[in-house]
């Protein structure tokens, strides 16, 4: 004897509204974890490659720095090359205000001295290492007496010109700047123009993803020249 289906007693094809809200609920609790576990993942890549990058920045800036100290006559209080460019009262070497004025001897393309008949010593460029803001900039007063000084001076980046070159940047993440002057007895001092060697220290900072990077990076280097 055949059985007869009816429509009452057939199940319906499909999902039930209970079981759609549970696949929902279920997909929903996947796709979050899911979400978090890739978010943070790259949170923890992205502040790890910026510590990377601080410290290549922090080497970039104690490297370029430490050349032009061991090649340096003296660490200079203020500049004595004109900087119509500069601060109304001129450059001044201060560590609160993040400057140091470097002076270094002129030089020709084949890498010789250029020397000033009147003293009998070499002429001397100004490199000046200064904040403003985040930045760190090195700023260069070329000795225009000099004949053959391949040194050029260069400006701020909106009054730059083919003649007059930009002013470099060595960092755009700088918390502070920091050096301690030594003199020929190791002793430390405030004054710049007896120092022998200088500790730098640089200090640099950067957010990311709301956690604040911070990396802190020195050295001391000695004046090969005095």
């Amino acid at each position: 004897m055949s059985r007869i289906v009816t429509s009452e007693t057939r199940r319906p094809s499909g999902f039930t509204v209970v079981e759609l809200t549970i696949s929902l609920t279920i997909a929903s609790i996947l796709a979050v974890v899911l979400f978090t576990a890739t978010f943070y993942y790259y949170v923890t890549t992205a502040q790890a490659e910026t510590s990377t990058n601080l410290a290549l920045e922090s080497q970039s800036v104690l490297s370029q720095l430490t050349d032009d100290i061991r090649l340096a006559d003296s660490i200079a209080s203020t500049n004595s090359i004109s900087d119509p460019n500069g601060p109304g009262g001129g450059w001044t070497t201060s560590d609160p205000s993040n400057i140091i004025i470097i002076e270094s001897p002129a030089v020709d393309s084949s890498r010789n001295l250029i020397y000033d008949p009147t003293t009998g010593f070499p002429y001397k460029n100004e490199y000046i290492y200064f904040m403003n803001g985040t930045n760190m900039y090195k700023r260069v007063l070329a000795n225009t007496a000099a004949t053959g000084n391949t040194a050029k001076t260069t400006c701020p980046a909106a009054s730059a010109t083919s003649t007059c070159p930009p002013d470099r940047v060595f960092s755009t993440n700088l918390s502070n700047l920091t050096f301690t002057f030594y003199d020929a007895n190791d002793a430390t001092t405030s004054d710049a123009t007896k120092a022998r060697s200088v500790l730098f220290r640089v200090d640099l900072a950067k957010k990311m993803f709301g956690k604040n990077i911070t990396l802190s990076n020195s050295t001391r280097v000695t004046l090969r020249n005095q």
